[in-house]
């Protein structure tokens, strides 16, 4: 998916790898969240990889989070 004219700048750091639907944005921030508070099981983890291209530590998973929320709020 692309930004639709949003830069990284804009909307700050984003993941490798963005989700091409609103219910797969949905739920990377979804798992973006919990990621913040604690590791995520397995089967959570693998599905992250899988939308974003990578787990990210607990910080940067705020970040992306914060960005995408205002990605798909621009949107």
């Amino acid at each position: 998916m692309e930004s639709k004219g949003k830069s990284a700048s804009e909307t700050g750091p984003l993941p490798p790898k963005i989700p091409g639907t609103a219910e797969g944005i949905s739920r990377v921030i979804c798992l973006l969240g919990n990621r913040t508070k604690a590791e995520l099981k397995r089967k959570a983890q693998q599905e992250l990889i899988d939308l974003i291209g990578t787990y990210p530590n607990s910080q940067q998973a705020a970040e992306w989070k914060k960005s995408l929320r205002q990605l798909a709020k621009s949107e």
